[in-house]
């Protein structure tokens, strides 16, 4: 195999790689987090690049700011639909789920007793359904750019060979070895 085509074969791979590194970044949305105003209803976006369906992560943590052991719950809702419910205490942690939704706006109520602090944020990754299809446009891109290199390469190796090359002969100006002077060099 030639090395341009090793080359572009390294280029597929490295343009590929790229994609999948983007494509796997996530983007997260903060529900409620300690020192912000406490909402116990908030609206947020599941959305995709690519499809109908979106992976969501769903962490959520309750700290009680006496130290006594409260109760708490967390109830997701998508239309009329519960996507997720967890009612538990201030002494269970941090909380993540993980599942599949389809795009739309989701509602987050949270329940909790006075004295209680919580961090709870969603994650989606909008272009993770999109990997192959990129893959596949970037590939074909790709090729097509390697093989419109070769052809254009090829017509101009051709058009150098089918036109003549002209040869100009110029007209070298005398001097003499004893003159400062000597005559300026015109185009013919």
């Amino acid at each position: 195999m030639k090395n341009n085509y090793w080359l572009w074969l390294i280029a597929l791979l490295v343009v590929n790689s790229g994609w999948y590194f983007v494509s796997q970044q996530s983007a997260t949305q903060e529900i409620n987090r300690p020192g912000a105003d406490f909402s116990d209803s908030r609206d947020a976006e599941l959305s995709s690049i690519f499809g109908n369906d979106v992976d969501y992560e769903i962490e959520h943590c309750f700290n009680s700011v006496n130290g006594s052991v409260q109760n708490v719950s967390l109830n997701i809702k998508q239309d009329s639909k519960t996507l997720y419910t967890w009612e538990g205490t201030t002494e269970d942690g941090c909380i993540i789920y993980s599942s599949t939704a389809s795009e739309g706006e989701i509602t987050v109520n949270t329940l909790i007793e006075e004295g209680v602090e919580t961090t709870t944020s969603i994650t989606t990754w909008p272009m993770k359904s999109g990997f192959v299809i990129g893959a596949l446009l970037f590939s074909i891109g790709t090729v097509t750019v390697a093989f419109g290199e070769s052809v254009v390469r090829f017509l101009i190796n051709k058009r150098k060979i089918s036109t003549p090359e002209t040869v100009v002969k110029t007209k070298q100006p005398t001097t003499s070895d004893n003159q400062i002077w000597q005559e300026p060099i015109r185009p013919n």
